[in-house]
Order: C-alpha cells, then sequence, then structure tokens
C-alpha cells in the first residue's frame, strides 16, 4: 500500500509523533510505501526528509477565516485555496496514494475530506485527545471544516474504547464507523543509550511525565507527595513536562513545604525519558482525563509499578491490584495511600512490574497497533461503508 500520513510538525517528544513514529516503523518493515503531509506555511509545496528518513510534504492550507480581519483573510482564502488543493491532488496522484491517515486532526484537514471527494483515495482520521476534547472535554461546537472531515473520513480511529464512545457520543453519525485502535509501544526504544541518559541529580524518585495542565491533575499529585514525606524523607519526586500550569504548581510544592523534594524537569527528549522510566521506583499519572495514557504503557515497559487514576482509557491497561494500582481522579489522600503501599511493599513492586511487563508485550506492542492499522487500511480499501 501507499500511505500518506498527515501529522503535526514534527517533534522529538509527543504522544502522537511516537504513534505516528512507530506506525511508520512497522509499516515499512513490511514493505508499505509511507509519505508525511504538514499542514505548514508555505504556498507552494515544500519537500524534505523526517528524521526518520521519510519524504515529507509542507504545504500551507489557507482557510477563509482566522486571526486576520476577514476582510484580508476572505480574499485570501478565495485566492489560495484552489491553489493549495491543486498542489495536494497533484502529492497524492504523483505518489499514487491509496490511503490517507489524517493524525490529531484540526480544521485544515478539511482539503483531505475535499480530495476524498475528488479522488479514488480512502481516508482514514485518528483523534487522540485534545485534538476533539481540548482540555478533556468536548467543546460546546465544532468548526465545519472539521466536522467536514470527520463525515467524509471511511474510518475513525481512538486510541481505546472509552475514547471512542466519548466521541461518538458527541458526533452519533459516527458510531458506524468509529473503532478503537489501542496505542503500541517499541521497546528497543526504551531501552536509553547511556550516552543519552539523563544528568538530572536524582537518586530514589517516583516519575511522572505529563503536560502541566489541569486535566494532568499534577495538583492532586503534589498534594499526595506532601503527605508521604514523612515515612520517606529521601524520596524524590521527578515531573516531566511543561505547559501552562507549571508556575502555579512550583507555587503549590513551595507552600507544601516539599520544593527540595519536587524536580521540575521541563521537556525532555525521548531517549531521556526512557533513562528516567528505567531509573525511577514507581510511576504515577494522577489523570483527571486520559484517552489512553501511552506513558504508562511504555513505564510498564521498563518494568516499572504504576500507579494511576481510574478514569479514560486507563483502565483498559491496566487491571487494579494485577498489573498496577488504579485510584479514584481527584483523590490526593488515595492515591498518597497507594503510593505508600506500593513503595513499602517490594514484592508487590516486583509483582505488578512483571505482570504490567507480560501484559504490554502481549497487547500494546507497536507490532500489534501497527497490524491493526494496516489491517484497517486493507479492509477499507476492498471495500465502502
Amino acid at each position: 500500500m501507499r500511505i500518506l500520513i498527515v501529522c503535526p510538525q514534527e517533534e522529538d517528544v509527543g504522544g502522537v509523533q511516537n504513534v505516528i513514529g512507530n506506525l511508520t516503523r512497522y509499516l515499512t518493515q513490511h514493505g508499505h510505501e509511507v509519505l508525511y503531509f504538514h499542514a505548514g506555511s508555505s504556498t507552494w509545496v515544500q519537500t524534505k526528509k523526517s528524521s526518520q528518513g521519510i519524504p515529507t510534504y509542507d504545504l500551507n492550507l489557507q482557510l477563509p477565516f482566522g486571526e486576520r480581519s476577514w476582510t484580508i483573510s476572505l480574499p485570501l482564502f478565495l485566492i489560495r485555496f484552489p491553489i493549495a488543493l491543486f498542489q495536494l491532488i497533484r502529492i497524492i496522484r504523483k505518489n499514487r496514494i491509496q490511503v490517507v491517515n489524517v493524525h490529531y486532526p484540526a480544521v485544515t484537514g478539511c482539503y483531505f475530506a475535499f480530495c476524498r471527494r475528488m479522488l479514488p483515495i480512502r481516508l482514514v482520521t485518528s483523534v487522540h485527545g485534545a485534538d476533539l476534547f481540548p482540555g478533556g472535554k468536548p467543546l460546546t461546537e465544532y468548526p465545519r471544516a472539521l466536522r467536514l472531515l470527520l463525515n467524509e473520513s471511511d474510518r475513525l480511529t481512538a486510541p481505546s474504547r472509552s475514547f471512542r464512545d466519548d466521541v461518538v457520543r458527541v458526533f452519533p453519525s459516527l458510531d458506524h464507523k468509529a473503532l478503537a485502535i489501542h496505542n503500541g509501544v517499541d521497546f528497543d526504544e526504551m531501552v536509553s543509550p547511556a550516552v543519552d541518559r539523563d544528568t538530572s541529580p536524582l537518586n530514589r524518585y517516583l516519575l511522572c511525565v505529563a503536560m502541566h495542565n489541569e486535566k494532568k491533575g499534577l495538583d492532586v499529585l503534589l498534594d499526595a507527595f506532601a503527605r508521604i514525606g514523612n515515612s520517606d524523607p529521601y524520596l524524590k519526586l521527578a515531573l516531566v513536562g511543561d505547559g501552562p500550569l507549571r508556575e502555579a504548581l512550583e507555587g503549590q510544592a513551595k507552600s507544601l513545604g516539599i520544593s527540595g523534594r519536587v524536580h521540575f524537569l521541563g521537556r525532555k527528549g525521548r531517549s531521556q525519558v526512557a533513562d528516567l522510566l528505567q531509573r525511577c521506583e514507581v510511576f504515577v499519572l494522577p489523570s483527571r482525563a486520559e484517552p489512553f495514557g501511552i506513558v504508562l504503557i511504555e513505564a510498564m515497559a521498563c518494568r516499572k509499578p504504576v500507579v494511576a487514576t481510574k478514569i479514560g482509557g486507563i483502565p483498559e491497561i491496566i487491571e487494579d491490584g494485577k498489573t498496577g494500582i488504579l485510584v479514584e481522579p481527584d483523590n490526593p489522600k488515595a492515591l498518597a495511600d497507594a503510593l505508600v503501599t506500593l513503595l513499602k511493599n517490594r514484592d508487590l513492586q516486583s509483582s505488578l512490574a512483571s505482570a504490567g511487563y507480560d501484559v504490554v508485550v502481549k497487547t500494546f506492542s507497536s507490532d500489534a497497533m501497527g497490524a491493526a492499522y494496516e489491517s484497517l487500511f486493507e479492509k477499507v480499501l476492498k471495500d465502502r461503508l
């Protein structure tokens, strides 16, 4: 198959880029041709190579309304729309694309809806969470351009059954073509090369890798960590990530008297995250909303015990008491109690880590994810809804 993957601008970190990278590796290893497309800033199509060596097209997909006044943006759209659409059609025809897979859809994705109407291609849209539910909650109204993309898609994938159902509740017309494909982890990527080790001055620590925003619940984690201070005063908490609440979280740690034991490490590259995962005692994710939680399966792939909240797609990953510990969200006491129980019981740590690793190998590998996408692409090429 010849597949065009439409993705956000390339970064070294981020769950969506992880999924795309793992999917691309699987598809190329199994004989399929993959190309990337970014909705960039150039009026005329630009070509380059991604960090994986994948041919990548960059093109500005003009929308009728934007930050400029409509008196400027609308005339620009009327001029640029046919030019951009023509170039997009040319890319698809030149490369004999059969399937377009749009990840983390934005309003610019409507261009591919028009391509789907005009060309003999199949369109699969993959939603990941914040693309449709920013802040963990649905919008009161969605842009018409985004709804056009979703309606024209042959299939819609979500990273968990829970999030798939959430999407269908907002868009009931998508029920017959929406399905869940769990994200997967590349085990080789979790083995961090020594030269890329993180240099943070940490010995014994809990680890959380998450955006510093409301839905990730880091304020709850800080409250919980303050509660367990007396039981283990030498334990540290490492927070990887950044976001709009970082300053507030740093202030909270100071007010709780734990700022000396909480390390705000900022954003880290993939190999550094892998190294931090390999060296932590427990991985914790206190989310208020979580469509999937790919960092959980990464921690489990590193044979680490995990504590997380019973929310969204997380229970599809973790079986409470067998492959990890689940607590209710927004409950710092329950989170603290779970962490203390785990930290005091080495046998429990070992059993959870071992069982967690086994379930990731069996269910959440990047190969399992890639095979599911491959099967879906083959299916949409054979039949039409």
